[in-house]
């Protein structure tokens, strides 16, 4: 067909005897468009992730560990994934907490939506109510994915025969270029992600993660390619799981070592690094629970019925709704054995904590800030 408008255009030309120049035109215009197609076939197929074309992945969240000899790390939640055009266009939403038990307490909730759209990434920051928008890398996406990762067999997942590969403290089973499991794991943490229901080839449903009216931010990154250091969006326990384990294992690599060789002390500094960001919230929590607790018990001193006793404690377990699960503690009675044994109680926690200050404001890592906070034998 082509052959054929190039014979008939250059026969057109001839007879009105302009044929060199409007076939000149014709040919260059005509290989302009053939050109432009296929870069923009070309692009398409970059974008590309998957090798089905729409479908949806649950997920089941776990992990934990042990952070320190008096502090447990618990995971718990949920994840999924929806796409379609190949992964193109794929919503990823996660909910999940992150939680410790022992002699602190804390709780870290994880809410992630994070939308993939033609050469476009959204990342929704609902701390400070914005969408951070930044440009795709180009590059081959599964190279970038399973970098540095080698393939170490098969495995059965929610029904699907995936592909396990395994790198430094990662493994990752993938079904047609669709992760099915994510796990990163470093001294006896580890964060992972387990498919538990997989439809493919479907349309996906609308997700309850469609992004919120939020002001978009953009990210203007000079290098939109897959060794561009991505942008600090968070600091869920999966990401620093990652970060700390690679940055160790290539301070083994330069000392020609392994993870056998780490001695007691570069395994407690890893796990104080895993553990950053609990003890960072603590250094701010326990200086403010025990300022609450102060002025909690000024008010109870004042308060003359249960119901103001009440309202004296509102803002006390609001605090401790920000680190813990517990439920609303409100108190019960308000005769006087009642209200001497809530005062007492009060009395002796901010005795014991008050004791523990000194400490806590001059503890460096999380194991320290552990050492403060065990109760005397």
């Amino acid at each position: 067909m082509i052959q054929y408008l190039l014979f008939n255009t250059y026969i057109q030309r001839v007879y009105k005897g302009k044929f060199i120049l409007y076939s000149s035109k014709f040919k260059r215009m005509l290989l302009f468009f053939m050109f432009g197609n296929t870069l923009l076939f070309a692009a398409a197929l970059s974008g590309k992730k998957f090798d089905v074309e729409t479908g949806s992945v649950e997920f089941q969240i776990s992990g934990g560990g042990q952070l320190t000899d008096d502090i447990n790390l618990t995971i718990e939640g949920s994840g999924q994934l929806r796409f379609r055009n190949w992964g193109v266009e794929a919503l990823i939403e996660e909910n999940y907490e992150e939680g410790t038990s022992g002699v602190i307490t804390d709780l870290n909730k994880v809410q992630i939506c994070e939308k993939f759209e033609n050469k476009q990434r959204f990342n929704v920051d609902y701390k400070n109510e914005k969408i951070l928008e930044r440009p795709m890398p180009a590059g081959n996406f599964k190279e970038y994915y399973l970098k540095d990762m080698v393939k170490k067999g098969q495995e059965d997942i929610a029904g699907y025969t995936c592909d396990i590969w395994e790198g430094e403290g990662q493994r990752k089973c993938l079904y047609k270029g669709i992760p099915l499991l994510v796990e990163y794991y470093l001294l006896g943490v580890y964060y992972q992600k387990k498919a538990v229901k997989v439809s493919l080839n479907i349309q996906p449903t609308p997700s309850k993660c469609a992004l919120p009216d939020f002001p978009v931010e953009k990210f203007a990154l000079f290098k939109t390619n897959f060794k561009t250091k991505s942008i600090n969006f968070s600091k869920e326990l999966s990401h620093v799981i990652l970060s700390v384990s690679k940055e160790l294992h290539k301070q083994l690599d330069m000392n020609h070592q392994d993870m056998d060789d780490l001695n007691a002390h570069q395994k407690r500094a890893a796990l104080d690094k895993l553990g950053q960001n609990i003890f960072e919230r603590q250094k701010k929590f326990l200086p403010e629970l025990l300022l609450t607790m102060k002025t909690t018990r000024t008010c109870l001193i004042q308060a003359e019925n249960l119901d103001h006793a009440n309202e004296c404690i509102l803002e006390l377990i609001n605090l401790k709704k920000q680190v813990s699960k517990d439920s609303d503690n409100y108190i019960e009675s308000w005769n006087e054995e009642g209200r001497n044994k809530v005062l007492d109680e009060f009395d002796n926690n901010i005795a014991l904590l008050e004791s523990k200050m000194k400490c806590i404001r001059s503890a460096q890592t999380l194991n320290d800030l552990s050492n403060c906070m065990k109760r005397p034998r």
